[in-house]
C-alpha cells in the first residue's frame, strides 16, 4: 500500500467510526427520551392510584362504591318495609 492508499483508508475507517458514534449517540438520546416519558406516563398513572384527599381515580372509586354500599342499604330498607306493608294488607283482609 502506498502513501494516498493509506491516506484513504484512515480517512474511511474516521468516517465509519464517526458514523457509528453518531448513531450510537443518537439512540442513546432516543433511548433516555422514550424511556423518561415512559417513567413520567407511568409516574402519573401510579399517582392516580393512590390516595390523595379527592382528586385521584381511587378516591373517586372509594367514594363510588361508598354510595353503592349506602344505596344497597337503603334499597334492602325499601324491600322489607315494602313486604311488611304488603303482608300487613294482605293480612287486614283475611
Amino acid at each position: 500500500m502506498d502513501t494516498p492508499q493509506i491516506d484513504d483508508f484512515l480517512l474511511w475507517t474516521a468516517g465509519i467510526v464517526i458514523a457509528v458514534t453518531a448513531i450510537a449517540g443518537g439512540l442513546a438520546a432516543l433511548y433516555r427520551l422514550l424511556t423518561g416519558s415512559l417513567s413520567k406516563r407511568l409516574d402519573g398513572i401510579a399517582s392516580q392510584l393512590q390516595r390523595n384527599g379527592g382528586s385521584s381515580l381511587r378516591d373517586a372509586v372509594d367514594r363510588i362504591e361508598e354510595k353503592q354500599t349506602e344505596i344497597q342499604r337503603d334499597v334492602r330498607d325499601v324491600r322489607q318495609r315494602l313486604d311488611d306493608h304488603i303482608a300487613y294488607h294482605l293480612d287486614k283482609e283475611l
